[in-house]
């Protein structure tokens, strides 16, 4: 808070200026009466939103305390005051000089506040969001929305020290959810280039559940379609399609052919209907087969059984490997067979389904 020595008036002996501009709008000039009036003047301005103020004259007239007020400017509530005690219309007060907006910091504000460039503010053009039917348009604003979101919690991550040493910032915005109406909802994702790291790993772990629970790429699409946060389908579609790629590259799959024949149709059980003409068999695929060498997914799996806190082989072990195999019909004149290993140094943990390699 700051006050102001008395100054002399043409209509006052001397007026008070207490204020903190420009950190506070409110500004009291207090005026000590003379001999011509009889009252001391207190003044004081008050915002009532960001483009109209009100400004007030409060006085004391014997016991009784009165006061004036005016949105229009500073002059006219002068006026109105001067009609209120009285005085002559020759009588003239400046309502600038008596609100004290003539002191020298609120003077050399405005000369910087004209020195710079006018920004036009074009929020107002802006219709609601309810009234835009176009989903463009919804989006178009909602993006808008983020920008200015995404800015300001920069600026608080800095202002909050949620940074490292050096000061760059260590905490991101990831998305944000709103409630649209009733039954919509608005997502807006940011991004972070700084963090594709963490973004590949939450890929490959996707890809990873969706391979366990056997969901396909339709399944994965409906979901991502109801849980928007989800990465899109493409994305784990291209990231699985490159991890089968490295995976064929450190361990080849190769195609092999038997040479089998079918067997005839008398050997089949009798119990299976003969009429088997409409079954479309293609005679090129009959003993068709893939494989993997055993010795290139022992080159992936020894390092990961040496390593860890508890690991399962030491040097100078002998690895015990098992090799089994099961099949399933498909249809009725083709089967499948599936022939698999496991390490017999693992011990009961060759019971899970995935210690079993193939």
């Amino acid at each position: 808070m700051v006050e102001i020595a008395p100054e002399n008036e043409n209509s006052f002996s001397s007026r008070v200026f207490i204020h903190d501009y420009p950190n506070n709008s409110r500004i009291e000039a207090r005026y000590i009466s003379n001999e011509l009036f009889e009252w001391s003047l207190k003044c004081e301005t008050k915002y009532i939103t960001d483009s109209k103020v009100c400004y007030t004259i409060n006085w004391k007239e014997g016991r009784v305390d009165w006061n004036i007020s005016s949105t229009k400017s500073s002059t006219a509530v002068t006026n109105l005051f001067l009609q209120k005690i009285n005085q002559n219309r020759s009588t003239k007060l400046s309502g600038p000089r008596l609100f004290g907006f003539d002191i020298e910091p609120l003077y050399n504000f405005r000369l910087q506040i004209g020195l710079q460039p006018v920004i036009k503010d074009n929020n107002r053009r802006k219709r609601p969001l309810e009234e835009i039917s176009s989903r463009s348009q919804q989006n178009k604003r909602l993006n808008s929305f983020g920008r200015d979101v995404q800015k300001a919690i920069d600026e608080l991550i800095i202002k909050h020290k949620l940074t490292n040493l050096s000061g760059e910032p260590i905490v991101h915005l990831c998305y944000i959810e709103l409630d649209y109406k009733e039954d919509q909802q608005a997502y807006i994702k940011f991004k972070n280039p700084n963090n594709s790291s963490a973004i590949q790993t939450r890929v490959d772990a996707i890809v990873r559940v969706c391979d366990e629970a056997v969901l396909g790429r339709d399944g994965y699409r409906n979901l991502a379609a109801v849980v928007p946060t989800l990465f899109r389908e493409y994305l784990i579609a291209n990231r699985r399609n490159e991890m089968n790629e490295l995976m064929n590259m450190q361990i080849h799959i190769g195609i092999f052919n038997i040479d089998n024949e079918i067997n005839n149709q008398s050997n089949i059980d009798n119990n299976i209907n003969n009429n088997v003409n409409d079954i479309l068999v293609d005679d090129h695929e009959i003993g068709n087969g893939a494989f993997r060498s055993i010795l290139d997914i022992l080159k992936i799996l020894i390092p990961i059984w040496k390593a860890g806190q508890n690991p399962v082989i030491f040097p100078g072990d002998t690895l015990y490997i098992k090799i089994g195999g099961d099949g399933r019909n498909v249809r009725r004149r083709q089967n499948h067979v599936m022939i698999t290993f496991c390490l017999l140094n693992e011990k009961k943990e060759v019971l899970k389904p995935d210690h079993q390699y193939w």
